[in-house]
């Protein structure tokens, strides 16, 4: 789930606020984070569900990683899986967030679930 997250410096204090998933905050700020208290702010951006082709190849290109998406699916080694990925790819009208290609994919890529949350967000946000 993601929630906004407070990073610590030495002394505790907080130094910055993310949108981040407990498990991102621990991978990458190991014991110098915290789940930021309510204080009334409105709630960060929602993961859309579901983005449409256009806005999910904008927000590949935008965030620099549309051109390895061919090649991610090409080195998936069984020849049959590797098919139906680029028939998934190539046809697909709408992009799912929780479809098990994508979050494939979305590894291949470098993006953890919380860049791939971010990335469904800012296809989201593309008018």
């Amino acid at each position: 789930m993601i929630m906004r997250i407070e990073i610590l410096n030495e002394q505790g204090d907080v130094i910055n606020t993310i949108l981040a998933d407990k498990d991102f905050a621990e991978a990458n700020y190991p014991g110098a984070w915290q789940v930021a208290a309510d204080q009334g702010m409105p709630p960060g951006p929602t993961v859309p569900d579901r983005v449409t082709r256009r806005q999910a190849l904008q927000a590949l290109l935008l965030a620099g990683v549309l051109d390895n998406v061919q090649p991610a699916i090409d080195a998936i080694p069984d020849p049959i899986q590797r098919r139906m990925a680029q028939i998934e790819w190539d046809e697909s009208q709408v992009f799912e967030r929780r479809r098990p290609l994508l979050v494939t994919l979305g590894a291949a890529l470098g993006l953890d679930s919380a860049g791939l949350d971010q990335l469904f967000i800012q296809a989201g946000a593309l008018p």
